[in-house]
């Protein structure tokens, strides 16, 4: 099981769809979260809620499966160092990204996102440790289909 970060993009962008493929993506991996993140996804909840294809009750099911399989990490969790580090990386790209690095950084895993603008910064920074939603799926029919 891989273990990866994640950004709230990737979150939206599994709600409002509600395909399989998110959730055998979160039933085959572990995933992380920063707890600013949760703020994120209140913030646009009435969004998610306007372009979900999920009648409601599907929906709560699917986000609680979903929810099953992320863990929260508290801020304290994420080292000042890791922080800075991550500041550095997003301050030009878009700051409110760095809680998401951070998290990546501390816990030494990749940063999975649907933020290509996040993507493609970190990478002519010389970050390396982060994929995009698409290149995961890629990965993951990859290995379903040897």
């Amino acid at each position: 099981m891989n273990r990866y970060a994640t950004d709230a993009n990737v979150i939206f962008a599994s709600l409002i769809s509600g395909k399989e493929v998110y959730g055998q993506m979160f039933a085959n991996n572990k995933f992380y979260l920063p707890d600013f993140a949760l703020s994120e996804i209140q913030k646009y909840q009435p969004e998610i809620l306007r372009k979900t294809k999920m009648p409601f009750e599907d929906l709560k099911k699917y986000t609680l499966g979903i929810f099953d399989r992320i863990t929260i990490v508290p801020n304290l969790l994420v080292t000042t160092k890791s922080f800075l580090e991550a500041f550095h990386l997003c301050k030009d790209i878009d700051e409110k990204d760095t809680p998401y690095l951070a998290l990546s950084i501390e816990f030494d895993i990749e940063l999975l996102t649907n933020d290509l603008e996040l993507l493609t910064g970190l990478r002519s920074k010389g970050f390396q440790k982060v994929i995009s939603l698409s290149e995961f799926f890629d990965k993951m029919n990859d290995f379903a289909n040897p």
